[in-house]
């Protein structure tokens, strides 16, 4: 069995497919979200106390997967500041939180793996998301500076960036026919990805078929990236 490891934002979409993938690899799942779930502990991932007691409660630690993020749409004239904040609360801070916690926590003498969830807009930006596409730039670059911290200590740390994914958080834009051609035509593959696309990278970041990768943000996008 390849260990125990923590998922955020395992209630659904990418977190949940996460949380199934990983499972069926062989990892002891502990799932986590701020929604309520069967077999889901309840997380606040911007609550540092919320993160202690998650840790105290799981125990010790082969992997961890920071999933949990939110996204809004807005110009920058019309976010407003706490909109702009709460991006960063949740999904910089809370994935700093859930790093610094494994580190701490981690020992030396074992290997660990860290994934965060980053996205194509932290290189590629878009319109009405600027509060989002700074949040996922913060989650890169938070990753390579992570992993350089914790190679010494035996963990790596990678970030996944996908593109386009067909979950709850993307649902209401790609239920538009518009949007939703757009996003097709945008991408090089011609289409959107489902949710355990993301987690099957996930699970290899995780893997010991990774173990000389760290500090590395794997575009999963159909080919965004390289197209823009």
């Amino acid at each position: 069995m390849p260990g125990r490891v923590l998922v955020t934002g395992g209630a659904s979409g990418i977190g949940a497919e996460t949380c199934q993938v990983l499972a069926d690899s062989g990892w002891d799942v502990v799932a986590t979200d701020v929604t309520l779930a069967d077999g889901v502990a309840p997380l606040d991932v911007t609550d540092e106390a919320a993160w202690d007691q998650v840790f105290n409660d799981a125990g010790p630690l082969a992997g961890l997967v920071n999933c949990a993020g939110i996204r809004t749409r807005s110009s920058i004239v019309d976010t407003e500041l706490d909109d702009f904040e709460r991006h960063l609360r949740v999904n910089v801070v809370g994935t700093w939180l859930g790093i610094r916690g494994f580190l701490r926590r981690h020992h030396p003498s074992a290997a660990g793996a860290i994934v965060n969830v980053s996205s194509v807009n932290a290189e590629i930006a878009v319109p009405d998301q600027a509060h989002y596409v700074a949040s996922k730039g913060a989650v890169s670059a938070l990753t390579r500076a992570a992993a350089v911290e914790a190679a010494p200590r035996g963990v790596r740390v990678n970030a996944v960036a996908p593109g386009p994914v067909r979950t709850p958080m993307t649902a209401e834009r790609l239920g538009d026919p518009e949007q939703a051609a757009w996003l097709d035509a945008r991408v090089p593959m011609g289409r959107v990805a489902e949710p355990a696309e993301i987690a099957e990278v996930i699970s290899f970041l995780l893997s010991k078929k990774a173990s000389y990768v760290t500090g590395e943000v794997l575009f999963t996008d159909g080919g965004w990236r390289g197209h823009a």
